[in-house]
């Protein structure tokens, strides 16, 4: 059996409230050919059980002891994934059924670009529509900004697991800037891109961690 292109890391903690809504947007999406690894980083609500609804052959679950926390987590996932490409997704958040689809057609024409993201919009915990982020679209652009503010949302990259394994995964010692660190070695091997298009909901509420 061939590996599945793309490998969709996801870590929740405690994330009953959203957590139904961000799987189904990964199980919806239009491009099929991935594995869904999911990380139960300790939850002790109702968490399991809510995965335990969704029997999708593609879900990889892993469940640590005890709350480890996301960075762990991200690189738990990424030592049994299998695909060529990483996709990010948040546990309170949605992707939209064609994001993947079209993060892939544009790494297949761009082999230049290790790192794609998306501009996304933003709602309320109650789905009601605050405002539509769109960030730098070009290299150039993402690096001058990325001095400044956030120019990649990390929930929305899609990036070439040769180059994220190149420069060694997360680093454990950035607990709440982790993107941040990443970026800043990725970017000394590889370009990175936006999608104009808002192809990500990133739900903000109180327990929010913004990146």
């Amino acid at each position: 059996m061939n590996p599945p292109k793309i490998s969709v890391i996801f870590s929740v903690y405690n994330g009953a409230d959203y957590l139904r809504e961000a799987v189904a947007s990964i199980l919806s999406q239009t491009y099929r050919d991935f594995e869904f690894i999911i990380v139960d980083d300790g939850s002790t609500d109702t968490t399991p059980q809510i995965l335990d609804e969704f029997t999708d052959e593609r879900i990889i679950r892993l469940r640590n002891g005890r709350n480890l926390g996301l960075v762990t987590s991200l690189n738990k996932a990424l030592a049994v994934a299998k695909g060529e490409l990483i996709a990010r997704m948040d546990a309170d958040d949605i992707s939209l059924p064609d994001r993947f689809q079209k993060q892939l057609i544009y790494l297949e024409q761009h082999p230049e670009v290790g790192v794609l993201g998306t501009a996304m919009t933003q709602v309320d915990e109650h789905s009601r529509p605050i405002s539509i982020l769109v960030p730098p679209i070009q290299h150039e652009l993402i690096l001058w900004h990325t001095l400044f503010d956030c120019a990649i949302f990390h929930a929305t990259v899609m990036m070439r697991y040769r180059e994220l394994m190149a420069v060694g995964g997360y680093d454990v010692n950035f607990l709440h800037s982790e993107d941040l660190e990443l970026w800043s070695r990725l970017f000394h091997r590889t370009r990175f891109a936006n999608l104009p298009e808002p192809l990500y909901i990133r739900r903000l509420h109180r327990r929010s961690i913004i990146s």
